[in-house]
C-alpha cells in the first residue's frame, strides 16, 4: 500500500516536521505505510525556504547569535527525535568566507550572514531525507501551489513545476512566482492522503491605508516602497543624493540601510582609537550612490542592541510571576483575560523583580537592599492581585516602586519600564536637529552600555522577558485572549516591546548606523512620525510629535513587514480554500484575522469540524508556533508541535488507510 503526503511550503517549518517525521518512522515503521511518498512544493530552495535562501546579500544577517540557533530538538527529549548540532556547531570547521563569514571562521558568539543560516537549513533537509527508512520517498519540487481541491478525506492538489534560472534564484526576486526565462512551467495535479500547508510568511493585500498612500503617490508622481520581506523589495529605484523618508527603525529598516549602503559600493572601517588602539570608531566611506534616509518611527530611536555579554546564572527559564498558572488562574466564565489588566501587570512584575534581584545579588553598593526583601515586595503585590484586590495592589506596586527610590542611589539603576519602552515619550525638543542629537547620543549610549557587563539587570531583563514571552505564546495557543485581543495587544503591543528590547540588531549594525549618520547619509527624523501627501506641490511630508520641523522628500519607504494576516493573504491556494468555505478565519480578527487550526494543527471548517487530512502551521495560524527554530536547552514549542502533528499525520497515514497514491489527472 502506497500513501502521500504533500508539503506546499519547503523552508524551515517543512524541514523541522520533516525531522520529526523521520524520528518517528525510524522508531515505529510499521506504524506507517509501506510505501510513503512525500512531495515538497516550494518556489525557493527547500530548507531555508524564502527567508532563510542562499541567494540574498551577505550584508543580511540574522539577528540571533550562532550558538542560540537550532532546528534539533535537545537531546533526552520525550518524543522520539533526531538531535543534531547548533548553527555554531555545524559551522565548526566548515570554511563559510565565501557566504559572509569572517575568514577566522564562524564563532559560537558571532552574528551569522543569513546565507550561512540557508546552508545549515538545507543540510538539515538533506539530513532529514538521509534519516528517512527504506520505503519513504522524497521529491522535491521548485514551484508554486496553485489549488487544493478537497475529495472526501483527501485533497486533489495542483502545481506549477519550474525549471532552472526564475528569479527566485536571484538575490533580489521580482514579482510573483514565475518561470521568468525558463520556459512555460509544467502543470501538474497529485492526489496528497494528507497535505500540509506551511506557506510561512504570506504576501498579504494592501491595508487601507498602504492602498491610499499607493493611489496617492501614483497620482502625484511620488515614489513609494509598501511595506515587505525587505530582501525581496526592490530599492534599486531610490536614487542617489535624493532625500528619501523612512517609516521604521527596526531589523527591516537595519537590512533596507545595508542594501543602500554597501550593497550600493560603500565601504565601512574601523579605524585606530587616539589612544592608537584598534577600538576606535567606525568610518563610512560614501560610493556616491546612495540616497538620503530621513528615518523616524513611533519611538524615534532604533531598536536597542543585541547584548555584548552573558553574565554566569542567567539564562531562559520558569518564570516567577507571569505564570501559566497565574493567568489561566484569573481567567473569567469565558476562559479568557484582558491583557491590559493581567497580562501587562504581571509581565512588568516579572521583568522589574529580575532587574533588582540581579542588581542586589552581583553587585556591591547598587542597592543598599537584598533580594529577599524585593522578592518579599513582589510576592506581597503577587497575593494582592491574583486574589482580585486592586486596591492592595496597587499599594503594593507602589510600596516596591517608593522601595527602590530609597534604596538605589543612582536613578540610572532604577527600572521603568515605560521610560525603557519609549525613551523620548513627552519629551519636546526645538529643532530636527536638536532631536537629531539627543538620539545619535542615545544610541551611541545603548551600544556602550550593551557591551558593558556592570549592567547585568540588563541581560537579567532580557532573559525575564523572552521567558515571559514564551509563557505568553504558550498561552495564546491555549485560547486564553479572545482575537481582538491578542492581536492589539500580543501580537502588537508585546510584540513590538519584545522586539524592541530583545530583539535589536548586532551592536556591529549600531555602530554601521552611526557612521551613515555622521556621514550625513542617515537622519533622524523624529518620534512619533506622521507622513501625509502634499498634492498641491507634490511631496511627502513628515511631522514628529518631537519637534516642529516638517521634511519634505519625493520618496518614501516603509520599512516593516506588514502584519500576518490570513484574511488578506494573496495565496492562491489559501484563497481558494477560503473561499469555498473549508477553512474558518478567527472571529474579531478583522483584517489581522488568522486561520484556525486544533491542537493538532488539523484545519478547523467554518462549521466548526476538523479537516482531518489538512494541517496548517506557521505564523498565519491562530495560536500556532510561528518560528521553526528555537534556542538549544529551552524545550521549545516547535518540537512539541512538530511530534504532535506528526502524530496525527500517523494516524491520517496508517496502513489501513492507506490508498493507492497515483497521480490525479
Amino acid at each position: 500500500m502506497t500513501a502521500r503526503l504533500v508539503f506546499v511550503g519547503g523552508g524551515p517549518k517543512t524541514t523541522g516536521l520533516l525531522l520529526a517525521l523521520a524520528a518517528a518512522a525510524r522508531a515505529d515503521r510499521a506504524a506507517f505505510p509501506e510505501r510513503l511518498e512525500i512531495l515538497v512544493v516550494d518556489p525557493f530552495p527547500a530548507g531555508g525556504g524564502r527567508i532563510w535562501r542562499h541567494a540574498q546579500s551577505p550584508t543580511l544577517w540574522m539577528n540571533s547569535l550562532a550558538e542560540d540557533v537550532t532546528i534539533f530538538p535537545d537531546e533526552g527529549a520525550e518524543f522520539p527525535s533526531l538531535s543534531g548540532p547548533s548553527l555554531a556547531e555545524w559551522a565548526a570547521g566548515r570554511d563559510l568566507e565565501h557566504l559572509g563569514a569572517p575568514a577566522a571562521g564562524l564563532r559560537g558568539t558571532d552574528f551569522a550572514p543569513r546565507r550561512i543560516q540557508a546552508e545549515y537549513l538545507g543540510w538539515a533537509y538533506a539530513r532529514a531525507q538521509q534519516e528517512l527508512p527504506d520505503g519513504f520517498v522524497l521529491e522535491t519540487v521548485r514551484g508554486r501551489a496553485l489549488a487544493a481541491e478537497p475529495l472526501g478525506d483527501r485533497h486533489i492538489v495542483s502545481y506549477e513545476e519550474y525549471g532552472t534560472g526564475h528569479p527566485h534564484d536571484s538575490a533580489h526576486p521580482r514579482g510573483p512566482a514565475a518561470p521568468g526565462g525558463a520556459g512555460t512551467p509544467r502543470y501538474q495535479t497529485v492526489l496528497a492522503d494528507a497535505l500540509v500547508l506551511a506557506q510561512g510568511f504570506l504576501e498579504v493585500a494592501d491595508d487601507a491605508e498602504t492602498a491610499e498612500l499607493r493611489e496617492q503617490a501614483s497620482r502625484s508622481g511620488l515614489g513609494y516602497t509598501a511595506p515587505g520581506y525587505t530582501a525581496d523589495v526592490d530599492l534599486s529605484g531610490l536614487p542617489a543624493g535624493e532625500d528619501v523618508l523612512v517609516r521604521g527603525l527596526g531589523l527591516a529598516f537595519v537590512d533596507a540601510m545595508m542594501m543602500l549602503t554597501e550593497d550600493r559600493g560603500g565601504r565601512f572601517e574601523r579605524v585606530a582609537g587616539a589612544d592608537g588602539s584598534a577600538d576606535g570608531p567606525v568610518v563610512y566611506h560614501p560610493s556616491g550612490r546612495e540616497p538620503v534616509l530621513w528615518a523616524g518611527s513611533g519611538r524615534g530611536v532604533p531598536y536597542k542592541s543585541k547584548l555584548g555579554h552573558r553574565p554566569e546564572g542567567l539564562r531562559i527559564g520558569p518564570t516567577r510571576w507571569l505564570t501559566a498558572d497565574t493567568v489561566r488562574g484569573l481567567c473569567g466564565a469565558d476562559g479568557t483575560v484582558d491583557c491590559e489588566t493581567v497580562l501587562f501587570p504581571l509581565l512588568e512584575a516579572e521583568l522589574a523583580h529580575a532587574h533588582y534581584a540581579e542588581l542586589a545579588t552581583r553587585y556591591e553598593g547598587r542597592t543598599t537592599a537584598s533580594a529577599e526583601e524585593y522578592g518579599r515586595l513582589f510576592a506581597d503585590w503577587h497575593r494582592a492581585f491574583v486574589a482580585g484586590e486592586p486596591v492592595t495592589a496597587q499599594r503594593c506596586r507602589a510600596e516596591w516602586i517608593r522601595f527602590a527610590e530609597w534604596t538605589v542611589p543612582d536613578p540610572a539603576d532604577r527600572f521603568d519600564l515605560s521610560g525603557l519602552d519609549r525613551p523620548f515619550a513627552g519629551a519636546s525638543f526645538a529643532s530636527q536637529e536638536e532631536f537629531e542629537a539627543e538620539v545619535a547620543w542615545h544610541t551611541r549610549a545603548e551600544i556602550d552600555r550593551a557591551a558593558d557587563a556592570r549592567y547585568s539587570q540588563d541581560a537579567a531583563v532580557f532573559f525575564a522577558l523572552v521567558s515571559a514571552y514564551y509563557v505568553t505564546r504558550e498561552l495564546v495557543g491555549q485560547g486564553v485572549f479572545t482575537s481582538a485581543d491578542r492581536i492589539r495587544n500580543v501580537d502588537g503591543r508585546f510584540h513590538g516591546l519584545f522586539s524592541y528590547i530583545a530583539s535589536g540588531p548586532p551592536p556591529e549594525r549600531l555602530e554601521n548606523l552611526l557612521a551613515l549618520h555622521r556621514a550625513g547619509i542617515v537622519r533622524f527624523l523624529g518620534a512619533d512620525v506622521r507622513v501625509r501627501v502634499d498634492a498641491g506641490d507634490p511631496a511627502f511630508v513628515a511631522t514628529s510629535g518631537a519637534h516642529p520641523d516638517e521634511v519634505r522628500a519625493r520618496w518614501l519607504v516603509d520599512a516593516r513587514l506588514a502584519p500576518v494576516s490570513a484574511a488578506r493573504a494573496t495565496d492562491t491556494l489559501l484563497r481558494g480554500l477560503l473561499e469555498d468555505g473549508h477553512l474558518l478565519l478567527e472571529d474579531s480578527g478583522g483584517g489581522a484575522a488568522k486561520l484556525v487550526a486544533d491542537a493538532d494543527c488539523r484545519a478547523v471548517r467554518p462549521d466548526g469540524g476538523t479537516q482531518r487530512s489538512l494541517f496548517l502551521v506557521g505564523p498565519s495560524v491562530a495560536g500556532g508556533v510561528a518560528e521553526a527554530f528555537t534556542r538549544p536547552g529551552i524545550d521549545g514549542r516547535v518540537f512539541r508541535e512538530n511530534a504532535r502533528m506528526v502524530r496525527s499525520l500517523q494516524h491520517v497515514l496508517s496502513p489501513q488507510r492507506a490508498s493507492t497514491a497515483a497521480p490525479y489527472a
